[in-house]
């Protein structure tokens, strides 16, 4: 085929918006260091080295967060105290000065070694949070090698200048730092092969206003330098070569798409209400304390659902009870008069570790994971419990529990909920007696226990990616069988409905509420709130003041006589584009 021939390639949308320029190809990456053994009399001086190289990446980190701060804010550029925390990571070190004697070889190929083995094991675990953390930790890692020699000729520059500016941006990958330090006065748009919507470059780039698209398979070797190119931030698309009618329908739909932004923008501050006028609450997943700004300015509802455990685990101690409680403070303080809901530390299976265990588990998704953690360690659980307690008393807020399988469980909690409550009544400390209590609905043996479960606890927050993998018994990371996880089963979907149907309120905090094509089912089964990503906030309040509930709960009820996924999915998707067409292209 003629390279002058128009091409598509697909991927991911992780920052909205339509740039349209020359397409500017970069190779980027971190190489292996040069490896050769040194004598024990040099082991000092590589040391040394070492240090000099981390002390000066530490400066150009906090230059870059200093940037950010200036260019986005505050919020955002708390991004690079993840980087920071990671520099000074006491695992690493301490794994890098057992690793540095026992292989005597320069300092730079030993840390390599160290941070990729790292890096490695964390590529494969399920969580798509955790996984978008090795983006960061390789930014890290190229940045501390950098400093530790000299520039290398090749190494970060274009692999052919494209002779245009402004450019849209193709790179097999772009770290953070990478991405802070774009112009968007020349950089109109940027294109990954790999990637995701949670990692720390993906929410940079909707901070800075770069429209960007990731996980474009073979996208640096089938791209061209130079030639045309238009970026579809909305639909995930790179489009090279456009013809004049593709180029035509992109300037009308840029100018279209801001002004249906724009509107998006004006709509923060009314509910998220049918038109009929059935009511949802609409608040967001939270993971960092740099995206507690966006939660106001997406006019969220509050947190639906603050993972703990990236706080609980992330800097490699476990911070004590008084960390805590100033941490989910400063949280509950930011979101007020609005709910934060803190689930308590989710570890094990796909998750952070909670400790490292002597023998490995044969089946983690079914061993010692979410609640079954926390119980067998019930001091650091009464810790968490404490100030999450005391931090009730600034704010409104819940707590729920991961994992939860029977009542059992649920008892347990309670009592050492209770003795949390008498040791601050001890200390004179205060704390909501109010405090609503609920559980994560995972585990299809919670769905089917629901109206009794119901009858102890406050809400309900349903985790569909859980509940679709136990469901159907479908690993979705493993290859051979990923195609058949289907959220919209006859099964999950009975599951929910049944939950749903236990009388409490019940929220959906899973990838399947942040689906507008499946938005119209979850509103017709009943659910009360949705929780999700702050930057898709906007597009669900506009779609759920787009739908009838009258209609979504007529449809929900067909999808509960469906025999299979495509059917269930298919009425949903119907009434999504007809309800709001301006949201697909």
């Amino acid at each position: 085929m003629s390279e002058s021939f128009e091409r598509r390639m697909k991927g991911m949308p992780v920052s909205p918006g339509i740039a349209v320029g020359c397409l500017r190809v970069e190779a980027r990456g971190c190489s292996a260091p040069v490896t050769r053994n040194i004598l024990p009399t040099e082991m000092e001086r590589e040391w040394a080295r070492f240090e000099s190289a981390l002390a000066k990446t530490e400066e150009e980190l906090h230059s870059l967060k200093e940037r950010v701060a200036h260019l986005s804010g505050a919020t955002e550029a708390a991004i690079f105290d993840a980087h920071l925390l990671f520099l000074r990571d006491r695992t690493i070190l301490s794994r890098l000065r057992k690793e540095f004697p026992a292989r005597m070889q320069n300092i730079d190929a030993v840390y390599y070694a160290v941070v990729q083995n790292f890096m490695e094991i964390m590529r494969h675990v399920d969580d798509a949070y955790l996984r978008s953390r090795v983006t960061d930790i390789g930014d890290v890692l190229q940045r501390v090698l950098k400093n530790m020699a000299p520039p290398v000729a090749g190494v970060g520059t274009t692999s052919s200048p494209c002779g245009c500016d402004p450019y849209v941006l193709a790179a097999y990958d772009l770290t953070p730092s990478d991405t802070a330090d774009l112009d968007p006065r020349t950089v109109l748009g940027f294109v990954t092969e790999v990637g995701s919507a949670v990692s720390h470059t993906a929410i940079l780039a909707r901070s800075l206003g770069i429209p960007a698209v990731v996980g474009v398979p073979h996208l640096v070797i089938d791209s061209r330098v130079g030639c045309q190119a238009v970026l579809d931030g909305y639909n995930g698309l790179l489009i090279l070569n456009p013809t004049a009618e593709t180029l035509a329908h992109y300037r009308e739909l840029q100018a279209e798409k801001e002004k249906a932004y724009a509107a998006l923008e004006q709509l923060k501050n009314l509910p998220a209400e049918t038109l009929d006028g059935h009511r949802i609450r609409l608040a967001a997943n939270v993971e960092f304390a740099h995206e507690y700004g966006a939660i106001r300015r997406s006019g969220a509802e509050g947190v639906g659902l603050y993972r703990t455990e990236f706080f609980l685990l992330g800097g490699g101690s476990l911070p004590d009870e008084d960390a805590q409680y100033e941490h989910y403070r400063n949280l509950v303080e930011s979101c007020a008069p609005h709910e934060v809901i803190f689930r308590t530390l989710d570890s094990g299976g796909d998750k952070l570790p909670f400790e490292v265990l002597e023998e490995k588990e044969d089946n983690p998704f079914l061993g010692w994971r979410g609640i079954r953690v926390s119980l067998s360690r019930p001091e650091v659980f009464k810790e968490q419990l404490r100030a999450i307690l005391r931090a009730s008393a600034h704010g409104k807020v819940g707590v729920m529990f991961p994992m939860v399988s029977g009542i059992t469980e649920v008892k347990e909690v309670h009592a050492l909920l209770d003795e949390c409550r008498a040791e601050l009544r001890e200390r004179s400390l205060p704390y909501d007696e109010h405090m609503r209590v609920g559980v994560m609905i995972e585990v299809p043996s919670a769905a089917m226990m629901s109206d009794v479960l119901a009858r102890h606890v406050d809400f309900f927050s349903i985790g569909t990616n859980d509940l679709t993998q136990y469901t159907i018994a479908v690993d979705r990371v493993n290859f051979r069988v990923s195609g058949m996880f289907r959220p919209t089963h006859p099964g999950v979907i009975r599951m929910i409905r049944q939950t749903i149907s236990a009388g409490i309120p019940t929220a959906i905090c899973g990838e399947m509420g942040s689906d507008i094509n499946l938005l119209p089912l979850l509103v017709g089964l009943g659910a009360t709130e949705l929780s999700v990503g702050t930057h898709l906030l906007p597009l669900i309040r506009f779609a759920i003041r787009n739908l009838r509930y009258d209609e979504c709960k007529a449809m929900a009820e067909q999808s509960l006589l469906a025999e299979d996924s495509y059917t269930i999915r298919n009425l949903s998707q119907e009434l999504a584009r007809k309800s709001y067409p301006s949201l697909f292209s």
